[in-house]
């Protein structure tokens, strides 16, 4: 329930964080495409201008007063001079009338080596600045030319038929207007624009920019720049949207830079809201997160609590019932349910230990006889031929017998286990001396005192002098050794005996995992009197030892408790 609520709760606030950064992205992109529109209509509006201007240019090359002054003025009078003079200064000053862009419009007249200019009149031709001021050949658009940081339209009466060129009509552009107009997109606090003559990289800077900043602040290399790109910068600290628009016929760029800022001012109530929302949706969550604890989570915890109680063995535990509803119902049943299962198990438990116990007792019971007439055998023997070492022999028997007949308990410490084994390896050893090498490894101190089952190490010890001694013509060789892991002793006990071939190794190794094998003798029994103590991970594993023999390795469980 709570997770679906806060499911519920924070989709919708997923949904408002869209709905916001979709009109955020819609008014940014509104911004940008009506700033892109404004920068183009300008540009397109600047382009038809300079046309305009440069039709004017032109008709003004077929002015008759310049043509007069170009080629009669030698047989001119004086008042014919100054009224041409005064008809072609009129007419300039109607070309640089007619635009805000030109702040003079001048007539070269080569042959008579004079200009006149819509603002000073009559005065001498300055060739240098003519050289300069040409279009040079093969130049297309508008033919914009750079003479001193200002930009300047000329066209040149080529002359007819070979004859000289004549005159040259030139118009001086006005940087300020240009400054001027750009002003128009100053408006927003540290808005600006820059117009650049790409031909001649000639900035202009719009009228109101800010000072602090730069164009290369702005874009890194404009030349690479395409029309309607929108780039973002970085201007002491404050981010900026650029917007660019280039003109292919003027060959000029116009860049307008917007604050970022700006963008969110239309947004900024929305966005307050937004975090209203948030916030009350947190809110919401979080007091229906308490309400839910308390009334679902907190009793169902507590229920699963106790049942994790009963799982580990623990049916002493009682949910007190302090409410009707459907929890207190339940309540009351797992009270009366882990009351019914405790007595149930309580008989089905001692059932099982009675049973247990009673099958050790079995088992171990087995051990004794097969010993006992193998000794008897060796007594017999060894009384027939004098053999002095059947005091010590009579000796180690007796202890060995009082050790396997005590019952006062079914575990000892596992060095009085050990101490077994050696006192039946040494019975072993003064039947076969000249045949059987016995290397008992240190018990470690850490283990001496853990109680193991009685009887699991002599069994095993037992097979081996069976098959390594008993049915080898070779020395035999025995040894013990200890191994102590993280969660597991492991007692090594290895053979050199030749007469295990793989074929019994398998048959031996089955047996082992055969839970409805009925023989219980040897290492079988050892290894199901393991596992019924310590469980199925423990118990014995055989192996081909390194020697040649059988490896067995039994695997206890130190920490357990017996």
């Amino acid at each position: 329930m709570i997770a679906s609520f806060l499911l519920a709760i924070v989709l919708i606030i997923i949904l408002g964080i869209y709905m916001y950064n979709w009109s955020l992205n819609t008014v940014k992109n509104e911004i940008i495409n009506s700033s892109t529109a404004q920068v183009s209509f300008y540009l397109t509006s600047l382009e038809e201008e300079i046309e305009r201007i440069k039709i004017l240019q032109h008709e003004s090359l077929t002015d008759e007063y310049l043509g007069k002054l170009a080629v009669r003025y030698s047989i001119m009078d004086e008042y014919e001079i100054m009224e041409s003079m005064r008809k072609l200064h009129q007419r300039l000053v109607t070309i640089h009338n007619s635009s805000s862009y030109t702040s003079n419009v001048s007539a070269h007249i080569l042959p008579i080596q004079k200009t006149i200019s819509s603002t000073a009149t009559v005065s001498p031709i300055d060739m240098d600045k003519l050289d300069q001021i040409r279009v040079p050949a093969g130049e297309t658009g508008a033919q914009l030319v750079q003479y001193k940081n200002n930009l300047y339209i000329t066209t040149l009466h080529a002359g007819n038929a070979g004859l000289p060129q004549k005159y040259m009509i030139e118009i001086e552009l006005d940087m300020a207007a240009f400054q001027e107009a750009l002003g128009q997109f100053h408006t927003y606090d540290n808005s600006g624009s820059f117009l650049i003559d790409l031909t001649h990289d000639i900035v202009i800077s719009g009228k109101g920019n800010d000072a602090n900043v730069r164009l290369q602040d702005l874009v890194g290399n404009y030349h690479e720049l395409k029309s309607g790109n929108v780039t973002y910068s970085n201007i002491n600290g404050q981010k900026m949207y650029v917007v660019s628009v280039k003109s292919d016929y003027l060959n000029i760029l116009l860049l307008r830079y917007i604050p970022q800022e700006l963008i969110f001012v239309p947004l900024r109530d929305f966005y307050i809201w937004l975090w209203v929302f948030t916030g009350a949706g947190a809110l919401i969550m979080l007091f229906y997160s308490i309400y839910t604890y308390n009334l679902i989570h907190k009793p169902m915890r507590k229920l699963v609590g106790s049942f994790r109680h009963v799982e580990s063995g623990n049916f002493n535990v009682s949910i007190h019932v302090n409410s009707k509803n459907e929890f207190g119902y339940l309540y009351q049943g797992f009270n009366s349910m882990v009351q019914n299962v405790s007595t149930l198990i309580e008989q089905v438990y001692k059932q099982k230990i009675l049973n247990q116990r009673a099958e050790l007792k079995q088992l171990q019971s087995q051990i004794s006889p097969h010993f006992l007439y193998n000794s008897l055998f060796l007594i017999n023997t060894m009384a027939k031929l004098g053999d002095d070492n059947l005091i010590p022999f009579t000796k180690l028997l007796g202890d060995y017998f009082q050790f396997i007949t005590r019952n006062a308990s079914d575990f000892l410490p596992l060095r009085e286990e050990v101490e077994h084994a050696r006192t039946y390896s040494e019975i072993q050893f003064m039947r076969f001396p000249s045949r059987l090498t016995i290397q008992f490894e240190d018990l470690p101190d850490e283990v001496k005192d853990i109680q193991v089952p009685r009887l699991i190490l002599q069994p095993i010890l037992e097979n081996a002098f069976k098959y390594a001694v008993e049915q080898t013509k070779v020395k035999g060789l025995i040894t013990m050794r200890f191994q102590l892991e993280d969660r597991a002793l492991c007692i090594i006990v290895e053979d050199n005996g030749t007469n295990l071939s793989e074929s019994k190794l398998s048959t031996l190794q089955k047996l082992l995992l055969d839970k409805s094998n009925i023989e219980t003798s040897g290492l079988i029994n050892i290894h199901r009197r393991i596992r019924l103590i310590y469980g199925d991970e423990h118990g014995l594993i055989l192996e081909r030892s390194a020697m040649g023999g059988l490896k067995v390795t039994l695997q206890l469980d130190p920490k357990a408790s017996v």
